[in-house]
């Protein structure tokens, strides 16, 4: 289990730091949301080769970014892998071995669809969030002004807890290995961390309390002040110039075209 949040330390730098983080936090909404409204695999596979690219220009380990959705990854497939069997018409495989089993194309066809969608989703978020540090991801919250400043309030304490409850079930899984219990089965681990999880929460209630009884005492209201900086040009023009774009290889280019050229030019 991950015991660090999705972000960037403090003292590292790239040259997206130049960029205002509300268009940081922007950015992936941009690139994401035409994948929701159009089933086209080809846009959704352009979108992941641009999240692919950005993620080597910030010089991400991408195994530790992919590390960070495996248990959506592999939620996703325990339920898309049922899909081919109830949805469609056309028959790809058909085989009788008591009860009969049958696939069907289009059910093939729509759980690639679903799960290279929500896959590039998953990974565009991390991408992005991880050219944020934690403090300009608040900022981000603060300035968008969507967001009322108490549930600001309430994501940045739960934010808080989340490494703090990581690292405490990493410390009791590591004690029970060391007193030999046996946790070479997945199912095993994942219902001690389950178990672990439970009694942290119950147990980190009365820490919360506390922390925000200690808040409040020093006049906390909920309400969190921060002067961000200023949107510049560039920064309108990247949303400006992002939206453009993807409005342009969802309804001008002919993205399925794109991709045969580029794999003729490939091939022998």
């Amino acid at each position: 289990m991950k015991t660090d949040l999705p972000f960037k330390h403090e003292n590292q730098k790239n040259f997206f730091n130049k960029i205002h983080p509300l268009t940081r936090f922007i950015f992936p909404f941009i690139l994401i949301i035409p994948t929701l409204f159009q089933n086209d695999i080809f846009l959704i596979l352009t979108v992941l080769i641009i999240v692919l690219i950005l993620s080597l220009v910030l010089r991400l380990q991408l195994i530790e970014v992919l590390s960070r959705i495996k248990f959506i990854v592999g939620f996703l497939l325990l339920i898309l892998i049922f899909i081919p069997f109830y949805v469609g018409e056309n028959i790809v495989f058909n085989v009788n071995i008591g009860i009969q089993i049958i696939i069907y194309q289009e059910g093939i066809e729509l759980m690639i669809l679903i799960f290279l969608r929500v896959f590039t989703a998953a990974l565009t978020f991390v991408v992005f969030f991880t050219s944020l540090t934690y403090s300009e991801f608040i900022e981000a919250l603060i300035t968008i002004r969507i967001i009322p400043s108490i549930l600001v309030g309430s994501i940045i304490i739960m934010l808080h807890y989340i490494p703090i409850l990581a690292s405490s079930n990493k410390k009791v899984l590591e004690a029970q290995e060391l007193r030999g219990k046996n946790m070479s089965k997945y199912s095993t681990k994942l219902k001690t961390h389950a178990f672990i999880m439970g009694k942290n929460l119950i147990n980190n209630m009365e820490r919360s309390e506390r922390l925000y009884e200690s808040l409040k005492m020093r006049g906390f209201t909920g309400k969190i002040t921060f002067i961000p900086p200023r949107f510049r040009i560039i920064d309108y023009l990247i949303i400006i110039g992002t939206i453009l774009f993807m409005i342009i290889i969802a309804y001008v280019i002919n993205l399925q075209l794109l991709f045969q050229e580029v794999i003729f030019l490939f091939l022998p």
